[in-house]
């Protein structure tokens, strides 16, 4: 019978390329021979049906006769079935075709990283980073608005003192890795049923630093890293905003290679008693009795910076707003600032004395 490619990879026959290939991949991991309860000949079937579909000429030639294409049937040498050339042997698979415009690194390079055939290294052992590390901080409304700087303290790891991250108590305590033979990496075999490939992995024995200890450091205990507390400055940039998170680089926990990772430090701007923020500019509400708003007056308010006087002209009404320029939030590091608007809320009086009520009565008759 037939096989019926699209089913056996469960696409729809007008799926995507890019429909066809995760279908693959999502299939291939799950019957990959070396996985647990993986399934050889599910994993061939499988394979077989995606070298076809992934060929925009194989798959038109399959859609047109099915897999007798080519003139061969199933299993043929010339058609799409079968996998007769690849039982039991050890092949390297790496920028081999299977059939035409078929490259198995291009398949499996989702099951493994940097495989080889020459079992050389394919590239350097990364150096381990520390951790970065993330602390809260609280600052006041003065301090998000002209910038500041803090100072924190917190216990970090770094990199031991004494062994330098080696993790061996003197250096002649070093030995070279006798499985990876000082090199950090080692070369695995992985069977692909049919067939199999080279992969080179981080060594088990010593994690991919090619020596092992013989005697432990009795400062860090052999792990090449300490807890120790430290004292970090950070300068915080005005205009900051509830929730900011600011990066410190370099600031984070230390490896036992010597890499820092990054302190984030996540903000919380405290709310002020009487200042609001909208962007650069603050606001301030201000109450004046009826007659300071009638008659005019003047009046003390306060800033960022101290206390500034402004006037109030007569007949100002209520709700009326006046700014004082440059008293507002520092933009940046350009040394501008925002602006203060302070908004003024006429005071009704809650009670009137009999004198206050034929002074009223003497400015109603007059129109007022």
């Amino acid at each position: 019978m037939p096989k019926d490619y699209y089913k056996i990879l469960g696409v729809d026959k007008n799926a995507t390329q890019n429909e066809i290939k995760k279908a693959y991949h999502k299939l291939a991991h799950k019957h990959h021979p070396d996985k647990s309860g993986g399934d050889t000949e599910k994993f061939k079937e499988i394979t077989e049906a995606y070298s076809v579909l992934s060929d925009s000429k194989k798959k038109a030639a399959y859609d047109q006769f099915g897999t007798t294409a080519n003139g061969a049937g199933p299993g043929g040498s010339s058609g799409f079935g079968g996998f007769s050339g690849f039982g039991g042997g050890r092949t390297d698979f790496s920028g081999f075709n299977f059939g035409r415009g078929f490259d198995f690194s291009d398949v499996f390079s989702d099951f493994f990283e940097g495989f080889s055939s020459s079992g050389e290294s394919a590239g350097e052992i990364q150096k381990e980073r520390g951790s970065d590390i993330q602390v809260d901080m609280e600052i006041s409304f003065v301090e998000m608005a002209l910038g500041t700087e803090k100072v924190i303290s917190i216990y970090k790891l770094q990199r031991c003192s004494k062994c330098k991250g080696k993790g061996a108590e003197k250096e002649e305590h070093l030995e070279k890795c006798h499985v990876c033979k000082g090199t950090g990496r080692v070369e695995r075999k992985v069977s692909l049923g049919f067939g199999s490939i080279s992969q080179i992995i981080t060594c088990h024995a010593c994690g991919g630093r090619g020596f092992q200890v013989k005697k432990k450091c009795s400062f860090c205990h052999g792990t090449g890293v300490t807890k120790e507390k430290v004292e970090i400055k950070i300068t915080l940039p005005p205009g900051v905003e509830n929730g900011n998170i600011l990066r410190v680089e370099g600031q984070g926990e230390e490896s036992r290679d010597g890499i820092k990772g990054d302190l984030f430090v996540k903000l919380r701007v405290a709310d002020h008693p009487f200042f609001k923020r909208s962007e650069a500019d603050i606001f301030y509400e201000k109450e004046i009795v009826l007659t300071d708003a009638l008659l005019g007056t003047k009046i003390e308010v306060p800033t960022l910076n101290g206390y500034e006087k402004i006037t109030i002209p007569p007949l100002t009404p209520n709700g009326a707003e006046f700014k004082i320029a440059g008293k507002g939030i520092r933009i940046g590091r350009t040394g501008s600032r925002g602006d203060e608007v302070i908004k003024l809320l006429i005071k009704m009086p809650s009670k009137l004395s009999s004198r206050a009520k034929r002074l009223l009565d003497e400015l109603k008759n007059e129109g007022l």
